[in-house]
């Protein structure tokens, strides 16, 4: 966010600070531990919309091929992260994702977020603070305070 007594920051229009100022409130940085929580709720929530995706296959008389994992976990973050800004464990603990600036994030941060999630040991990488996907697209999960 543009400091407005800072010569050198980029122009922000009044209204778009007024909205990113709005949008972040009292923010704080999101815990490892808590960080835990969100990839194993999230886990098991991505398995139960699985699990109703080949069901409904099954219904349908398909054969769901095993590789309609990758689009499902693709579309479970785009959704959630891009509508709600937090997946099922975010909303669970009061979490959420913003930008580095504690705007919401856009589409284009959300998608870099859900691919980088594919790279392998990119969920330990939360354990030492913010996550691979965080760092490479300048978001970062905070909590109300």
């Amino acid at each position: 966010m543009a400091d407005r007594n800072n010569p050198y920051s980029a122009p922000v229009a009044d209204e778009e600070a007024q909205l990113a100022r709005n949008y972040a409130g009292d923010l704080v940085d999101a815990s490892p531990g808590i960080r835990v929580v969100h990839l194993i709720v999230d886990y098991v929530g991505f398995f139960l919309v699985l699990v109703a995706v080949f069901a409904v296959g099954g219904l349908l008389g398909t054969r769901m091929p095993p590789l309609i994992a990758y689009p499902v976990l693709i579309g479970y973050y785009l959704f959630f992260e891009g509508v709600l800004s937090a997946t099922p464990g975010k909303l669970l603990t009061r979490s959420r994702v913003v930008s580095i600036d504690g705007s919401k994030p856009s589409f284009g941060q959300v998608l870099g977020r859900t691919f980088a999630r594919f790279v392998p040991f990119e969920p330990f990488s939360c354990l030492s603070g913010s996550g691979w996907h965080d760092s490479w697209t300048k978001t970062r999960v905070v909590r109300r305070s």
